[in-house]
């Protein structure tokens, strides 16, 4: 996820116009808080698209099977990996 900058409800309501266009851009997330509630993110739909979809993805074995096979397949490695390789 992008940056995430935090506001109060009170912060957000005032701002929440500009909070909303910035989101949609997918550049910028906010959590805003309620005092004694859970928080919540605002993000942009495509953003939400894109982690459900990888949630549904890794939350079937099968698909993440082939994954792993295609990636043995092509020889591609983590971004970790190949830090370890350069250095």
């Amino acid at each position: 996820m992008n940056n995430v900058t935090t506001y109060t409800a009170s912060e957000a309501r005032k701002n929440l116009y500009k909070l909303i266009k910035s989101a949609a851009t997918g550049l910028n997330s906010y959590e805003i808080k309620l005092r004694g509630e859970p928080s919540v993110i605002l993000i942009s739909k495509d953003e939400l698209d894109s982690w459900l979809e990888t949630l549904d993805v890794l939350s079937n074995p099968e698909e993440v099977e082939a994954i792993r096979i295609s990636k043995k397949e092509k020889g591609l490695i983590s971004y970790k990996d190949m830090l370890k390789k350069l250095a």
